[in-house]
């Protein structure tokens, strides 16, 4: 029997270019091609910001401590999912409650959804699962009917459309994942996505520690090059240059890859495929 592999990355010769010039250049963490592959990131999605992580979980971890939980809240998510998807409830020291899937869609189901909110409910994290996006418009109405965020794990749907529109041109957190299983690949890594600014700001201290420099976005004295503060309990959770430039790659290739495997799922798969 032949073996199919879970999944691989397809690297080209350019993705190799642009990781070899990296390297050769005077940075290879928190550089320009950080905030360039964040940039490429927000024309892909829709979104107005983007913050690059180390990976997916981490992503979904600083997503989850934007909400502010508390111990006994409870957030509504995905049983069909990888771990992290109700992990990182766990570390923001709240309650994940498994909403179970429409049989139809693999998706979370709204109705099991509604079922399962209380009124210690602040949150639901649907999981667009094998780069089918969730029923959002209903989504974001029960959302919105009770009062809770919403986090979309969008780890398996970078490319996708909902509605004709990019899944960051909605409301709450989108979180992304470039492991070589997912529709593009930094080796490691992941981002979150939104458009809210003041989250926005939040979240680039949380991936570094709750550490800035920056005097013109959170306002606090300069008193030198060599002065920082630490205004939040964060954690290293940053993407570095090398691998931001192999995002940057390989989101030209996006459209491809995104019709590729959408053939795949048309049964136009052959055994013998490179790609």
């Amino acid at each position: 029997m032949d073996y199919i592999p879970y999944g691989t990355q397809f690297i080209e010769e350019d993705d190799i270019a642009a990781v070899t010039e990296t390297m050769k250049s005077g940075y290879l963490t928190t550089g320009s091609k950080v905030l360039e592959f964040e940039k490429e990131l927000c024309k892909a999605t829709g979104a107005k910001y983007a913050v690059a992580v180390s990976n997916g979980t981490a992503a979904l971890h600083l997503s989850a401590l934007c909400l502010d939980l508390k111990k006994d809240d409870e957030v509504i998510v995905s049983p069909f999912t990888f771990a992290a998807s109700a992990n990182c409830i766990l570390y923001a020291n709240a309650k994940p409650i498994f909403a179970d899937i429409d049989y139809n869609t693999m998706l979370i189901s709204l109705s099991e959804t509604e079922n399962k909110i209380t009124d210690k409910t602040k949150a639901i994290i649907p999981v667009n699962y094998g780069g089918e996006v969730c029923d959002l418009d209903n989504i974001f109405r029960i959302a919105k009917k009770y009062n809770l965020a919403v986090i979309q794990d969008c780890a398996h749907s970078l490319g996708s459309m909902y509605k004709n529109k990019h899944q960051g041109v909605s409301d709450g957190l989108q979180t992304w994942s470039f492991h070589p299983v997912k529709t593009i690949t930094t080796g490691e890594g992941g981002a979150i996505t939104l458009n809210d600014e003041h989250l926005y700001k939040r979240l680039l201290k949380l991936r570094t520690h709750g550490i800035t420099r920056d005097t013109k976005i959170y306002e606090f004295e300069n008193q030198g090059d060599w002065y920082y503060e630490m205004q939040d309990l964060g954690f290293n959770y940053r993407l570095t240059d090398i691998q931001c430039a192999l995002g940057i790659s390989q989101l030209k290739k996006l459209d491809r890859f995104a019709k590729r495997r959408a053939e795949i799922t048309e049964n136009k798969y052959s055994i013998n495929c490179v790609e």
